[in-house]
């Protein structure tokens, strides 16, 4: 009679939860798969990269019969998670190694990309019909994370910067999906300094990549229909959201998770894929190691970088207003290769040094303030009382300096029209092309 006392309670309880937290049907469906024991996330308080320290794998697995640790690395986008999701395939040996899997590893069919579980992350995404829209839900993907631990008793490794996007809603439910089989959650981010983070999002959305940059600009030169190659800056500067920005994030992911870790993009002491695999993942040696390993004999492999495209700007305008007539694919990459050693080897300067257009000073004046709050909130937080002085000091010394270089650079579009107008440039088209 106890035991059936006690399965009515639990019941009553699951459908509470449920009622408060709204869990979607398919959420719904899996959690009668799993045994709801009593359960309580660990009481830590939010931690720096380098002081991880979750509830031992021993001890863990041996109090409630769940595996141990769920790692959801949330990106957001723009921070390095491509990088760290193919080092993910990169490493999936030595992940299992050390007991950690990822859902796609239990599915029939393959998922392309498989190291970026978005399609499980847009589950908590209840508001985002656009993002459900091209990347759908897969409830497999929930049902092969559950498998890791009722199954083989691993750890979770999900990683997709997707889950930036998750509201409150979706938060709390991808908390009590978690709290279905994991002792210890850890939520993972990446800190990115806002101005920095608007203009890699800038070019991420406009698909503005040295691998893409030559045929992107043939086909513009080809269709001849635009003022410039790309979309201007200032265009996204006053389109942008916030709250994709990390410190948002990370505040929405702290509300519902004790042990929220975020790693600094700007701390070049370690690497990114270091602090990673090595401090945030909790007890992964082997990983560790590998990567280690990887750092010290290849470096770091940069993936997905956005590129600041003046030469391939400079190149189309000058081909608009009729200095030159690009016309074939060749004679496209060869002026552009000829203008980026005019520049920097005939000259000897750098393409920061271009004569730009730029944001007003009140746009200017509100992404300052967004960086500088955002950059408060981080040290704060990676501060917080545990000794991380030199960090804090690193960032402060060089958020202005490296500010005011993007406020003049990154932030601004390239003024090609007086540039063409300089003698330099005039003489150049006239002589060298």
């Amino acid at each position: 009679m106890k035991a059936i006392g006690m399965l009515t309670l639990l019941a009553v309880i699951g459908n509470i939860v449920k009622l408060h937290y709204k869990v979607p049907s398919n959420l719904d469906s899996l959690s009668k798969k799993t045994n709801h024991d009593n359960f309580t996330l660990p009481s830590s308080s939010t931690e720096d990269s380098s002081s991880n320290a979750p509830t031992t794998q021993e001890g863990a697995s041996g109090t409630n019969n769940k595996a141990v640790n769920a790692v959801i690395h949330v990106g957001p986008h723009k921070t390095g998670s491509s990088a760290i999701q193919h080092y993910s395939k990169v490493l999936h040996l030595e992940l299992a190694s050390d007991k950690y899997e990822m859902p796609w590893k239990h599915l029939k069919q393959n998922v392309n990309p498989w190291e970026n579980q978005v399609n499980f992350a847009t589950c908590f995404l209840p508001e985002r019909a656009n993002e459900h829209s091209k990347f759908p839900c897969r409830e497999d993907l929930l049902e092969a994370g559950l498998s890791i631990a009722q199954q083989n008793n691993n750890s979770l490794l999900v990683s997709a910067e997707t889950f930036d996007h998750a509201e409150t809603t979706g938060v709390a439910e991808l908390k009590t999906y978690l709290g279905q089989a994991w002792s210890n959650v850890t939520i993972v981010a990446t800190y990115r300094r806002y101005y920095e983070w608007v203009v890699s999002l800038h070019c991420e959305h406009n698909k503005i990549k040295r691998h893409l940059a030559g045929h992107k600009l043939w086909q513009a030169i080809q269709k001849n229909e635009t003022e410039r190659l790309y979309p201007s800056i200032q265009d996204t500067l006053a389109t942008i959201p916030v709250r994709g920005a990390s410190a948002a994030v990370v505040a929405r992911y702290k509300e519902f998770f004790p042990n929220v870790v975020v790693l600094n993009y700007h701390d070049k002491r370690k690497s990114l894929l270091e602090r990673f695999y090595c401090d945030a993942i909790p007890h992964a040696p082997n990983t560790c190691k590998r990567v280690k390993e990887m750092m010290k004999n290849e470096g770091e492999e940069k993936r997905n970088e956005s590129y600041d495209a003046v030469y391939e700007e400079l190149t189309y305008a000058a081909h608009r207003s009729g200095m030159i007539n690009v016309h074939s694919k060749e004679y496209c990459e060869a002026v552009t290769i000829a203008i980026k050693a005019h520049q920097e080897k005939t000259l000897k300067l750098s393409s920061d040094v271009f004569p730009r257009a730029c944001p007003s000073g009140k746009i200017l004046d509100d992404i300052w303030d967004i960086s500088l709050r955002s950059e408060k909130d981080f040290i704060k937080h990676a501060s917080n009382g545990l000794g991380y002085e030199d960090e804090v000091s690193l960032l402060s010394n060089s958020l202005n300096d490296d500010f005011d270089v993007y406020s003049k650079t990154r932030l601004c579009d390239v003024d090609v029209h007086t540039v063409l107008q300089s003698q330099v440039w005039r003489d150049f088209f006239a002589e060298e092309v």
